[in-house]
């Protein structure tokens, strides 16, 4: 089944001109043939009529639900642009809704969201955006700045008022209310960018067993193994899910703790650094066994370590290489071959690159960089309108900081925009939504 959508206020009049309904019942489905102008049957299809302002635009609209397949969804497209509509742009009937004020900008934007999502996390996320979950704590916000902005400009028309509107102490206090609640707003914002998924590439010593481990976690063969070292020229990259979030895995060239990387190894490396540098997180995977690998690995002191290849060593072996990296954050030992550790390894990661995991289900967590932007600018504000106040500056300057605050928040749900503003928002959109 395919579908053509009309919104505006000519819908209703082109959808009984291509099917000859008199009549047609608002938010009802009706079964209808579609006719060109000589007569032609086109589709039977199935329509509804949804009058604004009690639409998804705002506007009237119509929806056609044809039998699917490409020439035959065409051919009722085309039977609309002749009758003198015109192709939407990408994201226009939720511009079109936002407009109407059907939706905040929030909301629009999680419409983008709900459709990119490529985790439950992330779908979740989106979803209770969609419904209105951020635009009713930036509303409270906002509500709480605008009555920061009346009590100092009242403080501004009493000022020879020796008794005061209101203490110093209570302004210092919502400002410092204000600053927090932005605060854990903008420091959502890392996690909100990783909802859609995380990068954790396999880093460390040729022969340590990372494309081993690599095809272990992932469960299935993916990478090239051999006892030759140096056999991963190129780093590879393989997508899977842990604990319900989309992983995106890679094995990487190996580096040589002696000796000279060959032409081969040297161009891998290249190629995977700037990939590295984008990465969530990196786990350095050393062999247990060889003492020189471990005693290396203790100058870097990365964040976590896979002490790979357990199976191979004795249990007095295994201890004294383990004490050697105590200094280290995270240590796991691990084996490709008998699969100890694996689990235990993919814990540690989620932990590390989700700390908040704990969190409530209705936390909501911030997904697109202007929107985190603009409350980064609006902390800040409150942040310099509490130091006025501290340093004993004019007044006039706390309103002003104020004023910019509010501002700020107004930028993140859209009031006042800019047209700039709406088509950077909406470019990404696909057509149709």
């Amino acid at each position: 089944m395919g579908l053509v959508r009309l919104s505006g206020p000519r819908a209703l009049q082109l959808l009984q001109q291509a099917c000859s309904m008199q009549r047609v019942v608002p938010r009802q489905m009706h079964g209808v043939r579609l006719l060109d102008p000589s007569g032609e049957v086109i589709d039977r299809a199935m329509v509804c009529y949804m009058p604004g302002p009690r639409s998804y635009t705002g506007e009237d609209v119509v929806e056609v639900f044809g039998h699917g397949g490409v020439l035959n969804m065409e051919r009722i497209l085309a039977l609309f642009l002749r009758a003198g509509t015109r192709l939407a742009g990408p994201g226009e009937f939720t511009r079109r809704a936002f407009l109407n004020g059907r939706l905040d900008l929030t909301q629009a934007e999680a419409v983008a969201q709900v459709v990119a999502a490529r985790s439950e996390r992330a779908l979740r996320n989106a979803q209770a955006v969609l419904d209105g979950a951020l635009g009713q704590q930036l509303a409270a916000l906002r509500r709480q700045v605008v009555q920061l902005c009346a009590l100092l400009e009242a403080e501004l028309d009493f000022a020879d008022d020796s008794q005061g509107e209101v203490s110093p102490s209570e302004l210092a206090q919502r400002h410092q209310q204000l600053e927090q609640t932005l605060s854990d707003l903008v420091g959502s914002y890392r996690a909100g960018r990783r909802l859609d998924g995380v990068s954790v590439a396999l880093v460390g010593p040729v022969n340590a067993g990372k494309s081993s481990l690599f095809n272990r976690l992932l469960q299935c063969e993916r990478a090239i193994v051999a006892e030759e070292p140096g056999t991963t020229r190129d780093y590879l990259e393989a997508e899977t899910i842990w604990r319900g979030q989309r992983v995106r895995l890679i094995d990487t060239a190996g580096e040589r703790l002696e000796g000279t990387l060959g032409a081969m190894e040297l161009a891998g490396q290249a190629l995977a650094a700037p990939v590295l540098g984008q990465c969530d997180l990196l786990v350095h995977v050393l062999d247990l066994s060889r003492p020189d690998e471990v005693r290396h690995v203790q100058q870097g002191a990365p964040l976590l370590i896979a002490a790979n290849k357990v199976d191979l060593i004795a249990s007095t072996s295994r201890a004294a290489g383990l004490d050697q990296l105590t200094d280290c954050a995270l240590v796991v030992p691990t084996s490709a071959v008998t699969g100890e550790g694996l689990g235990l390894l993919r814990e540690q990661v989620m932990k590390l690159l989700f700390p908040d995991d704990g969190l409530e289900p209705e936390t909501i967590q911030l997904f697109r960089q202007r929107q985190w932007e603009a409350l980064l600018r609006a902390r800040e504000a409150v942040t310099a309108g509490r130091l006025a106040q501290q340093q004993g500056l004019p007044p006039e300057l706390m309103v002003e900081h104020a004023r910019e605050a509010l501002r700020r928040l107004d930028e993140v749900t859209g009031q006042g925009c800019t047209e700039a503003v709406l088509d950077a928002v909406f470019e990404r959109f696909c057509v149709g939504k």
